[in-house]
């Protein structure tokens, strides 16, 4: 049996997208090339991998089993890379990560750990809709749910309410706090479907009784707020990263029923290296994210707070 990386790797992405010329696409590839790596993979394995319909490619059984290992032996390959990097004391050293959330607090704490280690290169990506977090190809991911999470890849930074944003002159800002099904027929702005706050968000929603309707979707805290003020719509707005919404015009409202909070979490690769500049990284997160994100939700309500009432 004579399978090369490269077969494994072309597979990969062919098994995640299932679309031959997606796939080529992204590969940088011919159809062609593509479909004879797959015909050699299948040829070595003496399975089919896909089934077959016209154009169309469905990953079969054999395809998934392969699949599993696959990935996990390209995590493996890239873990002796980085590795090997890291032994032979290579200068330039890259930390990679992937956000799905708290992206306005994440160059705080780069800027803050450069203090100390300037040296530290970072690679930032942003992960796309309806990411699976726990197959990602960079050092560490951010990412949020409803709940904690705690495991050996996996850990909760900060837990923070989630507040529903109105405009002013909405009869519901002269109250205290505000029960969301109250809110079933009005307009929501969100984020796209998929990402992690407009998944939180929905849950709630379907918690309080109904789907919301969305008006417009921007990943955009800005886009949002400036929407929000104009009277087009409501938003969750997560309280403490995202407190730049605040804003004159704006009320953010405690919501009260159904009690709305969000958890950003940061996970690597369970079975993944991570160099020694990593793991520095790593508990630099866990013992001072919080600390910097209530420091930076304190000065931007200040600035967008307070001082524009």
């Amino acid at each position: 049996m004579a399978i090369t990386i490269s077969e494994l790797e072309y597979f990969s992405v062919t098994a995640e997208l299932q679309n031959i010329t997606k796939a080529a696409e992204v590969l940088h590839l011919t159809q062609p090339s593509l479909s004879r790596s797959i015909s050699s993979l299948e040829a070595s394995l003496q399975v089919k991998l896909f089934d077959r319909a016209g154009r169309n490619i469905t990953l079969n059984h054999y395809g998934e089993i392969v699949h599993t290992y696959a990935d996990r032996i390209l995590v493996l390959l890239k873990a002796m890379e980085n590795e090997l990097n890291d032994a032979t004391k290579k200068e330039e050293r890259t930390i990679s990560v992937s956000i799905s959330s708290a992206s306005s607090i994440l160059p705080i704490v780069i800027r803050e750990f450069n203090q100390t280690s300037p040296d530290t290169h970072f690679m930032i990506m942003q992960n796309p809709a309806s990411s699976n977090y726990s197959d990602f190809s960079t050092d560490f991911n951010f990412f949020s749910t409803t709940t904690p999470v705690n495991n050996d890849h996996t850990v909760t930074l900060l837990k923070e309410d989630l507040l529903l944003a109105i405009p002013q002159n909405y009869p519901q800002a002269a109250q205290n706090s505000v029960r969301l099904a109250d809110f079933a027929k009005y307009g929501f702005i969100s984020l796209q479907t998929g990402k992690d706050l407009r998944s939180i968000a929905d849950t709630y929603c379907y918690e309080a009784g109904f789907i919301p309707s969305i008006f417009l979707e921007s990943d955009s805290p800005f886009t949002i707020r400036e929407f929000i003020k104009a009277g087009l719509g409501v938003a969750f707005v997560p309280e403490i990263t995202w407190c730049q919404v605040r804003e004159k015009g704006i009320r953010l409202m405690p919501i009260r029923s159904p009690k709305c909070t969000r958890y950003i979490h940061l996970s690597w690769h369970s079975d993944g290296y991570l160099s020694k500049q990593a793991i520095r990284f790593r508990d630099f997160l866990i013992n001072h994210f919080e600390e910097f994100a209530l420091s930076y939700a304190e000065k931007a309500k200040q600035e967008y707070g307070e001082s524009k009432k």
